[in-house]
């Protein structure tokens, strides 16, 4: 393909070649976060005017979509009154098609003579749309009416931008500390404002099951429940409840509502349910299934390691653990499906004959080969769904891990711990990943070390400057296994998080950082720069109804 034919790509890769401080005179002047690939400052200025047309010009059903919600947002908070036109000429806005902008990237230019929006997908003109927003008041992307706008004074200015991961995403466990539907939907909010578009869904552990299986209705009537649990209120501090805490799960109805609402942000939800260890609260609602069916079985109050995984030995126990991905699949149109994998013991295993009989039979080299032999069971389930799966990175990095197995599985590898050198295995393995540094990635530890800070899970404090340092792909990578560097997610757990005022304190401005580490090359990245940005938009938090940690933030942005 000519140099001609293919300019966006040469123009993007040039322009991520670029030193951080090379055109940061003209990015002071706008505030978009993530930070694009390049703005370009304009001579005056571009002014909205009361009624305003956006032309579609022809473009197909899906694309206009996009154009009814941004303008359906300008009615909702200000007097703005635009309206769509199919192929007007001559209206203000313009929206245009280009095959050659990758799928959710984006050209915006806005002058005197009008504004032009270009992509090449409905991913594209959603996150046009958002960055055109970020250059509005901040009650505009807040969605608060101001009837006095009747127009709006916008920078000149161009703007090319597209992501440099295709994964950017935010893992919420909903099994420690349950969050309403309300809840995650305005969490969703957040990450489309910041062009995040992944939601994992970490919906079963040993702490709680909270997804109806209408086959197994124990998982919910006995799983959703535990007899008591731990509070953090970030005022009085740490307490318990002393009374039974649940029951408390998504009814399908209830998980198809915010995946539609999930998919008109553009955000995919992935869900996971944990198998086969962190598997109590399944194993307290059907203890056939365990290891020790006539032992005793709770779901549990406390946190750590739970040896009450599933019988991998038992094939009813395997087909409960597929009759729970069959109902589960319907719910999730994304089809990329998370088993877990993750810190699974095998002490049960180790003491139970079938479990015994079968690393016998089979000639296995450890019990921990059952796990590994397990995943490729499911996998294999999986693919015959039509679903893709993944896995935390212990799939891979446990001692006696079976890898040819997992090999076979090919599952994409959530890296945590040894989040790195996880990754560097996967990519060796020809599997792709996903970073989620334990530490900086982990927005649910605390922010500081400051004596004023609520008690948070994990030893040690993340701070935003940390956060933000944390780079996904080393610099030191061998050839090739940079392709299955896809992205990076910012993971919450909620042992020690039962509120979702806490839940938005420690996610702000960390999860942002995230978010710009996804979407924002390494050498467009600037702290400074950052900071600057993300204090500015306290006051879109405010107005949206966002809670935050102001400590790291810069005190004259953060004022009223």
């Amino acid at each position: 393909m000519s140099i001609q034919g293919n300019w966006w790509k040469v123009l993007v890769a040039f322009l991520f070649m670029l030193p951080s401080g090379s055109v940061m005179a003209a990015q002071s002047t706008v505030n978009i976060t993530p930070r694009p690939v390049s703005v370009q400052m304009l001579e005056g200025s571009c002014r909205l005017r009361q009624g305003f047309v956006v032309s579609t010009n022809h473009l197909p059903d899906s694309l206009v979509a996009e154009a009814r919600v941004f303008i359906e947002h300008l009615v909702a908070a200000t007097s703005l009154r635009p309206r769509l036109s199919s192929g007007s000429a001559k209206a203000f806005m313009q929206l245009r098609f280009e095959a050659s902008i990758p799928a959710e990237g984006y050209r915006l230019r806005l002058n005197s003579r009008g504004i032009q929006v270009t992509a090449s997908t409905s991913s594209g003109f959603f996150y046009a749309f958002r960055s055109l927003m970020h250059l509005m008041p901040a009650q505009v992307l807040a969605g608060k009416e101001d009837v006095s706008l009747k127009a709006l004074t916008l920078p000149a200015v161009e703007i090319v931008d597209a992501p440099r991961f295709p994964y950017r995403g935010f893992m919420l466990d909903v099994s420690r500390h349950f969050f309403t539907t309300d809840e995650v939907k305005k969490m969703l909010r957040l990450m489309a404002d910041y062009k995040m578009n992944r939601f994992h869904w970490h919906l079963t552990d040993d702490q709680g099951w909270r997804v109806e299986i209408k086959k197994y209705p124990r998982l919910t009537s006995v799983g959703s429940v535990a007899e008591d649990s731990r509070f953090v209120d970030m005022d009085k501090g740490v307490y318990w409840l002393r009374k039974p805490y649940g029951p408390y799960f998504y009814t399908q109805e209830e998980i198809k509502d915010v995946v539609a609402y999930a998919r008109k942000l553009h955000i995919e939800v992935i869900p996971e349910v944990d198998m086969p260890g962190h598997f109590t609260a399944a194993m307290t609602a059907y203890p056939e299934f365990s290891c020790t069916p006539q032992g005793e079985h709770k779901v549990w109050t406390g946190w750590g390691i739970s040896e009450d995984v599933l019988n991998v030995a038992n094939p009813a126990a395997v087909q409960f653990a597929k009759d729970i991905l069959s109902e589960l699949i319907p719910l999730f149109p994304s089809k990329q499906i998370h088993i877990g994998g993750d810190e699974c013991p095998t002490a049960a295993w180790e003491k139970n004959e079938l479990c015994q009989a079968l690393v016998s039979r089979e000639g296995l080299p450890s019990f921990r080969a059952l796990q590994s032999r397990f995943i490729l069971e499911m996998a294999e389930f999986l693919k015959g769904k039509g679903c893709h799966t993944c896995v935390w990175n212990e799939a891979i990095t446990a001692k006696d891990a079976g890898l040819d197995d997992v090999k076979k599985a090919g599952p994409t590898v959530y890296c945590w711990n040894p989040a790195a050198a996880g990754a560097r295995k996967a990519s060796s393995m020809g599997l792709d990943n996903i970073i989620s540094f334990y530490g900086p990635y982990y927005i649910n530890r605390k922010q500081s070390t400051d004596a004023d800070e609520p008690d948070a899970a994990g030893n040690g404090a993340d701070s935003l400057s940390v956060t933000y340092a944390a780079e996904p792909v080393p610099a030191d990578l061998e050839a090739g296994y940079g392709k299955h560097y896809k992205g990076v997610l910012a993971t919450f757990w909620t042992e020690h998080v039962s509120d979702n005022r806490y839940l938005e304190y420690l996610a702000l401005p960390r999860l942002i950082a995230i978010a710009e580490a996804g979407w924002t090359s390494k050498a467009r990245k600037n702290y400074e720069d950052f900071r600057r940005r993300v204090s500015a938009d306290t006051r879109f938090w405010r107005l949206a109804g966002y809670n935050y940690c102001p400590k790291q933030l810069l005190k004259t942005q953060t004022l009223e």
